[in-house]
């Protein structure tokens, strides 16, 4: 190779360098196992019946409002079944204390991240999302995070706590915090 054809590949493999070290969390790619947890709807945008109760912001989504509303309830239950498109990923996840998470909105709808001392229903609009399920007493005051967004949680004691969106009741996560070097569930 000549000298400017060296020169090329070491500005493009300085680029990549760069990308990977503004997509990677500080500590490398081990630090992020465990860590995030995804909000994710599958909302489809070209469905103009979503504009009808706030939109859909995504790009991808392939569940128009009717299969959203179709898949919410099963005749085996008395209570809102959900859509499983509407999901936290992971739904169980296993931190240190002293670790916190990342929360991501990745879907085309607004969430929330409610820490709560049981799983019930939430504030949505529509009864029908709620179906069946006990308010939680926190959801009145959670906080929106928009599609896109992300917010962090912290500080989070030693044992098991539950979170949930208060406008998808289904979409829930089970933190377990452990004492650092604690190698057992």
């Amino acid at each position: 190779m000549n000298r400017r054809a060296l020169a090329a590949l070491a500005v493009l493999l300085g680029l990549l360098a760069a990308a990977f070290a503004a997509t990677t969390p500080a500590g490398g790619p081990d630090n992020e196992s465990g860590k995030h947890i995804a909000m994710q709807d599958e909302c489809d945008p070209k469905d103009p019946n979503w504009a009808m109760v706030g939109g859909c912001a995504q790009t991808k989504g392939d569940v128009s409002l009717a299969e959203f509303a179709g898949e919410n309830d099963s005749p085996l239950s008395a209570a809102v079944i959900g859509h499983q498109g509407w999901r936290n990923a992971p739904s169980y996840l296993k931190i240190n204390a002293g670790d916190s998470i990342q929360v991501k909105n990745e879907g085309g709808r607004n969430h929330t991240f409610t820490e709560v001392a049981a799983f019930g229903g939430g504030i949505a609009p529509n009864p029908a999302l709620n179906e069946g399920l006990i308010l939680a007493p926190e959801c009145p005051a959670s906080l929106t995070i928009p599609p896109g967004s992300t917010a962090t949680v912290s500080a989070l004691a030693l044992g098991n706590h539950r979170f949930q969106c208060c406008f998808h009741p289904w979409m829930r996560a089970l933190v377990k915090v452990k004492a650092h070097g604690h190698t057992g569930g």
